[in-house]
C-alpha cells in the first residue's frame, strides 16, 4: 500500500485526493489540510469506541457522583460564573434519548 502521509504534519489538497479510507483511518489524529501555505481545514479520522472502556468510564462517573448534592455543587460552582442548567444524570440522559426515538 502506498502511504502519502508518512511523517507529514499536514496533507495538501492533492494528497487528500490520492489517499484511501484505510490511510485516513490510520492517521494518528487530527491532520491539517493545506492549500499552498494556508491551512484550510482539518481531517479527523473517526475511530470506533472501545465499548468496554466507555462503560467502565460511565460506571466510574456514576460511582464518583453517588451521594453528592447537586444543588450544593451548583451553588459552589456559581462563584466561577454561569452553571450549565442541564441535568446530566444517567437517568435524565436515557430519558431524553428515549423521547427522541
Amino acid at each position: 500500500m502506498r502511504v502519502y502521509v508518512s511523517d507529514m504534519g499536514y496533507l495538501s489538497i492533492r494528497d487528500l485526493q490520492k489517499i484511501s479510507s484505510e490511510t485516513i483511518k490510520a492517521l494518528d489524529g487530527p491532520t491539517a489540510i493545506k492549500s499552498g501555505a494556508e491551512t484550510i481545514g482539518i481531517l479527523v479520522p473517526l475511530k470506533k469506541p472501545d465499548v468496554a472502556k466507555l462503560e467502565a468510564a460511565m460506571r466510574e462517573g456514576r460511582d464518583l457522583t453517588a451521594g453528592r448534592d447537586a444543588a450544593a455543587d451548583d451553588a459552589a460552582l456559581r462563584q466561577f460564573g454561569e452553571v450549565d442548567p442541564v441535568d446530566w444524570t444517567h437517568e435524565a440522559v436515557e430519558s431524553l434519548r428515549k423521547s427522541r426515538r
